[in-house]
């Protein structure tokens, strides 16, 4: 059997009319074992219905991807997944390197999700000219110092705030968790295979209180004044400080992204700061990774494709196109391409995840909430009190999904 089935909304392997070009991990699957790959759609709010329906209907779909971290650990006592251990030898010279990376995901014993690699998270993306004409020290030279931390970024914003000026300070929605994650700590875990929570953690109630300060300083943009929307494009008019994102907002034309964040040679990031005291560096992370559907007709064929993928990762010819490709599409500097290379490399050393995500879709409202989750220090609510109302019945639904994994055979 040589053709896998994909489940999407997307299909990033094959080429098609909207313009993206097949694979380098396709084309070695396809030279290699002269494998396809069936591509079956469906769309993003019905993907979870649509992946039940397809497996009840026994119609062998093998993988889908993982990275996103929303369909894991919770479809696995649901059933909607299978173990990918007897289709891959992690002491392999291909899967040794990723090991580490895959047993952080260990479920019950088992490899449910299959990391082929980290990637880097969320960045703080800023102008130059805004920093310069405010004679802040540059957060690329201060990174290079050892000098990046909670700090520094907060006393930028202290100074630099004044929304009478029309001066704001941080902005974009992807803010509270990168910033928890630099502590080390995430609110829940899967330790020895078993989700715990993590809630009474002194890092986490650290990061808590950081947040907490910034919202009570008033260094966060107050989008209900502007329509409850992000204003990315007060960067490139001098009137925002840091904007945080993952460097996808970057990845496309010059002429589409310095509309927003100002002239291409004036904006630059730098991975999250630093926790002051904290023992390493963490800092959020991405993941390529897929899951193994349950039923899948062919999972020997989406083991190799694996091996694929894990090859064109390492093959410098794909490494230099994507280089020339951020440099001569996207109008990025040198600069920008090393700094993308130091925060992966910084990354790959602690990389932190949140799978609170995954987690069964009550547990997921709850900590994730603005009010009364791990978002609701950034809105004015004291760490204290919100963990007080969140961690007795985080305790009971993490005791309740840990007993349905003793179900999965």
């Amino acid at each position: 059997n040589k053709t896998i089935k994909w489940f999407s909304f997307y299909d990033p392997f094959n080429a098609t009319t909207s313009g993206n070009t097949k694979a380098l991990s396709l084309e070695l699957f396809e030279k290699k074992y002269g494998g396809t790959i069936e591509y079956i759609p469906t769309t993003w709010p019905a993907r979870f219905t649509d992946l039940s329906t397809n497996i009840l209907g026994g119609t062998g779909i093998d993988f889908i991807a993982g990275g996103d971290l929303d369909s894991f650990p919770k479809g696995v006592p649901n059933g909607q997944f299978e173990p990918y251990d007897q289709y891959v030898d992690f002491e392999s010279e291909l899967w040794s390197p990723v090991k580490e990376l895959n047993d952080q995901f260990e479920l019950n014993g088992k490899h449910y999700l299959i990391a082929t690699q980290a990637t880097s998270g969320e960045v703080v993306i800023y102008n130059r000219q805004t920093i310069q004409a405010n004679g802040y020290d540059d957060p690329a030279e201060l990174l290079e110092n050892g000098e990046w931390t909670w700090t520094a970024f907060k006393d930028m914003l202290l100074d630099f705030v004044d929304p009478d000026a029309e001066q704001y300070g941080l902005d974009g929605w992807f803010n509270e968790k990168p910033l928890m994650l630099t502590s080390g700590m995430a609110p829940v875990e899967l330790k020895d295979g078993q989700l715990v929570s993590n809630l009474f953690d002194a890092r986490l109630e650290k990061t808590m209180n950081f947040m907490y300060e910034l919202n009570q300083n008033g260094l966060v943009l107050d989008k209900s004044l502007f329509g409850w929307a992000e204003h990315p494009e007060f960067i490139g008019e001098g009137k925002e400080l840091f904007y945080i994102c993952g460097t996808y907002c970057l990845e496309s034309s010059p002429d589409i992204w310095s509309v927003t964040f100002g002239n291409p040679e004036d904006v630059m990031f730098v991975p999250m700061p630093k926790m002051d005291d904290a023992d390493e560096y963490y800092l959020p992370a991405g993941l390529e990774a897929y899951m193994l559907c349950k039923g899948a007709q062919n999972p020997d064929g989406v083991a190799r494709f694996m091996e694929c993928i894990l090859a064109s990762n390492q093959d410098p010819g794909a490494i230099e196109i994507a280089d020339n490709k951020r440099r001569n599409d996207f109008g990025w500097t040198d600069e920008m391409l090393e700094m993308r290379y130091k925060i992966a490399d910084m990354t790959a050393e602690n990389p932190m995840y949140s799978i609170h995500t995954g987690c069964p879709t009550d547990m997921y409202n709850m900590l994730d909430s603005g009010e009364y989750g791990i978002r609701a220090a950034f809105y004015g609510h004291d760490w204290p009190s919100v963990r007080e109302a969140l961690a007795e019945a985080v305790n009971v639904m993490i005791d309740e999904f840990n007993a349905s994994l003793s179900a999965v055979s």
